[in-house]
């Protein structure tokens, strides 16, 4: 059965500032690259968030300029707090989900609590494979 929605949730040892940064700065590091990940195998070389509400997700397909898949829109950017963005993709219904990561101090380091949501605006199919791979 679909659920509405996706929680992981992880605990690293740094402070939510920090956590944040490294979610959003550092997305290109630490992002399972595989030809599966990818909205075009062919041509990605990375992945980034340009800062800020109304900036992008984007699969980057050179490294210099603005070609590429734009994965969603960034709906909340509260640095070492949250962050809400769209998410597409090329193999989905053209219709977004949605993704919230909260950043949340506990003890000496930050719970990052990732909701992807709205999963039930998609085929039961797509739905279940977000599931599954989550």
């Amino acid at each position: 059965m679909t659920q509405s929605s996706v929680v992981r949730t992880v605990i690293v040892d740094v402070d939510p500032d920090t956590a944040f940064s490294v979610f959003t700065d550092e997305i290109g590091q630490w992002y399972r690259s595989s030809p599966y990940s990818w909205n075009d195998p062919t041509r990605a070389t990375g992945i980034r968030f340009e800062p800020g509400v109304g900036g992008r997700l984007v699969e980057v397909w050179q490294e210099t300029g603005d070609e590429g898949f734009e994965m969603g829109r960034i709906l909340a950017w509260e640095p070492g707090r949250r962050l809400v963005f769209e998410f597409r993709s090329a193999f989905l219904p053209p219709v977004p989900t949605e993704v919230e990561v909260r950043f949340e101090p506990v003890g000496q380091g930050t719970r990052v609590t990732l909701e992807h949501r709205h999963l039930e605006r998609l085929p039961a199919e797509a739905a279940e494979r977000i599931e599954r791979y989550a």
